[in-house]
């Protein structure tokens, strides 16, 4: 197994990077005084395991933002992850080898990759399909973790999937926010996707933090990160122009509308 990239983003939290089909997916280390806590698996393809071991000896908790393979194919490597019980559906279908098999080589493809690199994608997906699976669990009640003197608060912000989740660090201000709050878009056009109106209310939820003070910086799963707040300005901007007719026809019919630079795919019929 590769050696896991990874990045010292303060002396309490880290990003391991994992690539595959020509996509960077990041998955995020939170240490307490007591406990510590990963953020995603990503693929599984890395030995982050072994990372977080020359780090600390703390005992781990392992969660998931939402139940796409990219996030959670590497939940294998551990005993026990926490998900959202409204992304089951969708996590069995994510870790069913047939269908992520399918998914991976149309992905590749798309990427444009050549056979030699489909071929050594497709067998760590192999590897990884095929190993153990862990126990899962709801996430808490009280819907955060205690990692000791580092509270990290649940929030259910549905939208890019019915359960996905942001990470919400109460020490730092920092909001680990999956597919929820990337630089280049969300992906609402997605089976177990939401509403633009359900989105909608997830960002105006998340923009209320951070008129609150808890919310003062973005770490998303992809591309640019860290992400400055005013990204969720731009998602509700967008999402208004889409709720209330304010786009083109052919921005209508692709399902696609960006707002400065920001984009949001979404499905015609599941706009409210």
């Amino acid at each position: 197994m590769e050696k896991a990239k990874i990045s010292k983003i303060d002396d309490f939290t880290y990003c391991f990077t994992e690539d595959a089909m020509g996509v960077e997916v990041y998955m995020y280390l939170l240490v307490g005084d007591e406990k510590v806590l990963l953020i995603d698996t990503a693929y599984g393809f890395t030995d982050v395991p072994e990372a977080i071991k020359n780090i600390t000896e703390l005992p781990l908790i392992v969660a998931n933002t939402h139940a796409h393979l990219d996030h959670v194919h590497g939940n294998h490597m551990y005993p026990e992850v926490f998900f959202s019980k409204k992304d089951e559906a969708l996590f069995r279908l994510h870790t069913d080898y047939d269908y992520c098999k399918k998914l991976y080589m149309q992905i590749a493809q798309q990427n444009g990759m050549s056979d030699e690199q489909i071929f050594s994608e497709k067998m760590k997906l192999e590897k990884a399909a095929r190993a153990c699976l862990s126990r899962y669990r709801n996430f808490p009640p009280e819907m955060y973790f205690e990692l000791g003197n580092r509270k990290v608060f649940i929030i259910e912000t549905p939208g890019h999937t019915e359960g996905s989740v942001c990470f919400l660090d109460k020490r730092t201000g920092w909001l680990f926010s999956g597919d929820t709050g990337c630089r280049d878009g969300v992906l609402l056009n997605l089976e177990g996707s939401t509403t633009v109106q359900t989105f909608y209310q997830t960002i105006c939820g998340l923009q209320t933090l951070v008129a609150a003070g808890e919310i003062s910086m973005l770490y998303p799963a992809h591309q640019v990160k860290p992400l400055e707040t005013d990204i969720l300005d731009y998602y509700a901007r967008g999402c208004e122009d889409i709720l209330k007719g304010e786009i083109s026809e052919e921005e209508l019919t692709k399902g696609l509308y960006v707002y400065n630079k920001t984009a949001i795919a979404f499905q015609k019929e599941k706009i409210r």
